[in-house]
């Protein structure tokens, strides 16, 4: 044992320290005495202009390839392992020595990036406090106004979007990165917090297998990339690319990132992302009306959709259905042990909470 801690003693001391530092930085910014919010205003935005920066003229995902990448990697790894032990055993001693060296080299550090980029973020100052925004109970009448009024949007916006053959929204003619950049921009103006350089969001590739995880985008904390999926229906590719930028300026908690997406595409001049941001934020209205027991109210706002907003909604019921499998509900279960994982103690369930934003922010108004 002695021998062994001696040989890796090197490793031990880059994984110990490493990972102190990566603890540190958690405890502190949960420690409620401002770090958190200190270090999203003056640390963070150092990952995104200068790695976001970088990386934002490649046209694909770098993170995207490197996950390729690390699976053909390992796959390599095991056959050339399985076949050393086949044909020489000192060999493939050696091959699992120089494996656990660079995993105590690398794991540590992956895990402190993690930390840097989006762990202590989660510790910032909630969005609707720091927009001054009166945060309480709502009653269902107010839920219900919420919904008329976006309801209302929706017919608005409608009959000013590019139509697809089935009658739905299509993206065909609007430049979907300028038109999320210039809208995530604009609303800089109002919330400091948002403003500054956006890296172009980058579609991926694979996006089957995204749709397989029922994940509409995601955020690279390691290539500080906004990725979304590019197979979902027109209508949620705007809302979920403002929302995967808005990450990009240390907005992590997904309520919030959802409720920031919706004002930038309102604000947007571009009326498909009016569109989609209206249609996104109404069905999580929508569903919390009809948990509240608004049934009636519920069936008479969705009636008085324009049929364009039904045609997307019904479409996305399609879309998603196909991909009702255990490996969506596995990926699903660890996207709730991670949000919990960061103080996010209702899981997924947070994603509902955005309704208490939209619901403030309409009280400020």
């Amino acid at each position: 044992m002695l021998s062994f801690c001696r040989r890796y003693r090197k490793c031990f001391i880059w994984a110990v320290c490493v990972l102190t530092a990566a603890f540190g930085l958690i405890l502190l910014s949960r420690s409620g005495a401002g770090f958190a919010q200190w270090y999203a205003v003056h640390l963070f935005p150092l990952f995104p202009n200068t790695i976001g920066r970088l990386l934002s003229p490649l046209p694909f995902s770098v993170y995207e390839f490197v996950l390729y990448a690390l699976v053909l990697g390992f796959l390599c790894f095991f056959v050339v392992l399985a076949w050393d032990l086949f044909r020489c055993r000192p060999k493939a001693k050696r091959l699992l020595s120089g494996f656990f060296r660079l995993v105590l080299w690398t794991v540590p550090a992956i895990f402190l990036m993690l930390t840097l980029t989006c762990t202590v973020n989660y510790g910032r100052t909630p969005f609707g406090e720091a927009a001054g925004y009166d945060m309480r109970d709502s009653s269902a009448d107010e839920l219900e106004q919420l919904c008329q009024e976006l309801a209302a949007q929706a017919n608005e916006y409608a009959s000013l979007i590019p139509l697809s053959g089935e009658g739905g929204l299509s993206l065909a003619s609007v430049d979907l990165k300028e038109e999320t950049k210039a809208a995530m921009a604009r609303l800089g103006k109002q919330y400091p917090s948002l403003a500054g350089y956006y890296p172009n969001p980058k579609g991926v590739t694979f996006s089957w297998g995204m749709s397989h995880l029922r994940l509409t985008g995601m955020f690279s904390p390691f290539t500080i990339e906004a990725n979304y999926n590019q197979d979902i229906p027109d209508y949620e590719i705007p809302y979920t690319v403002c929302h995967e930028l808005t990450h990009l300026k240390g907005w992590i908690r997904e309520d919030e990132a959802g409720f920031i997406a919706y004002l930038a595409c309102r604000e947007s001049q571009e009326p498909a992302l009016q569109y989609s941001g209206t249609l996104n934020a109404l069905s999580y209205a929508m569903s919390a009306l009809y948990s509240a027991g608004r049934l009636e109210s519920y069936a008479r706002i969705y009636d008085s959709l324009p049929e364009q907003a039904k045609i997307d909604y019904r479409a996305s019921n399609r879309y998603w259905e196909q991909f009702e499998t255990r490996v969506a509900e596995v990926s699903t279960s660890l996207n709730d042990s991670y949000l919990k994982a960061n103080a996010q103690s209702d899981g997924v369930q947070s994603y509902g909470r955005m309704v208490d934003l939209l619901l403030a922010e309409r009280r400020s108004r």
